[in-house]
This record gives C-alpha cells, structure tokens and sequence, in this order.
C-alpha cells in the first residue's frame, strides 16, 4: 500500500490547511495495523512523511513480489464528493474484484457516495494511473473522497478508523480466496 508525497504535498484543500499526503498516511498506517492485526503482512512504500517517487513505489511492490498494490488517495478535483477505486483499462478480473470488494465495504461506512469502480484515469485520456500500469500484481487506486469538499473531510476525520477497517476488510476477501 502506498499514500502519496511525490515532492510535494499532493491535493491541498482550499484552506491550505490539510494536506493529502498527510490524510493518506493516516489512512495507510491505520490500514496497515488492521491487515496486522489478521497476521497479514504488509509492505508500505512509505511509514512517515517523506517523499517516494511513483516509479520507486512501483518497484518496491514489484521486487518485493506483493499479492496487491493498493495505493490510497483523496481526489483532487474542484467540485464533486463520494469514493472511487481506479483499475487498469485491462480489467484484469482480480483487480476488478479487489476494487469492487473494497469499494463495497467503504460503501458500508459513513461515505457521501459510491462513485463507483473506474477503469484509466480521470482525464479519460486512454491511459492509466502510473501506480496501476507499472506493477506487476492486481492494483487498484482508491480516491478516499474529495479534500476540496468539507463534508468528505469531516467524514474522513470522523470515520477514518471505519475507513481503515473497511479497506482492509476488501483486502482480506481478496486474500482469502487466492
């Protein structure tokens, strides 16, 4: 799992107060001790703030041989609310069901809404999110809601450890049946 820091903050909301690679870190740690705590062991890209480029994040997963490439982030759109999980424009079906079983249990929390699972990237330019063209296992990329939109801030600030659970519970269906 990854959050995201590649030389600079990420999305920044418009209070120019909360940052995106900090939101994914808490995200990703609190993941991390849920998965643990099931005896699944985890590799992290990043455990602290500092800054790992996406290429390096892609050949750690690779070189470390994961089962799956989750990596977590806030959508950085203007307008818009709710949770997405992004897949290759390949499908392949074991990513597709990762995103969609991890999807599912976010959509059991306090969410605004289920935006459903996406195939490319949000520019819709016939590419992929680097993370999920350039690893070599099912990968999926979830936009925990927007950091431009307060009530999907204050969801994530009141439910981050439900949020925590939920992807992580995505994960273990996932695990369970390979």
């Amino acid at each position: 799992m990854q959050g995201t820091a590649e030389k600079t903050h990420g999305s920044v909301a418009s209070d120019n107060k909360r940052y995106e690679k900090e939101d994914n870190l808490d995200v990703v740690l609190q993941v991390k001790k849920e998965l643990e705590k099931q005896h699944i062991k985890v590799i992290l890209t990043r455990d602290e703030d500092i800054s790992v480029s996406l290429e390096k994040r892609c050949k750690i997963a690779n070189w470390r041989n994961a089962d799956f490439f989750i990596s977590i982030h806030r959508n950085s759109a203007k307008s818009g609310d709710g949770v997405e999980v992004w897949i290759s424009q390949e499908k392949d079906e074991v990513s597709e069901k990762l995103a969609k079983d991890i999807l599912n249990q976010l959509a059991k929390t306090n969410i605004q809404s289920n935006r459903g699972v996406k195939v490319g990237t949000s520019e819709n330019n016939g590419t992929d999110y680097f993370v999920n063209k350039n690893t070599k296992m099912p990968s999926c990329l979830i936009e925990l809601g927007f950091i431009s939109n307060r009530k999907d801030n204050q969801l994530l600030d009141e439910n981050i450890e439900q949020y925590a659970k939920a992807i992580a519970k995505g994960i273990l269906e996932n695990i369970t049946q390979q």
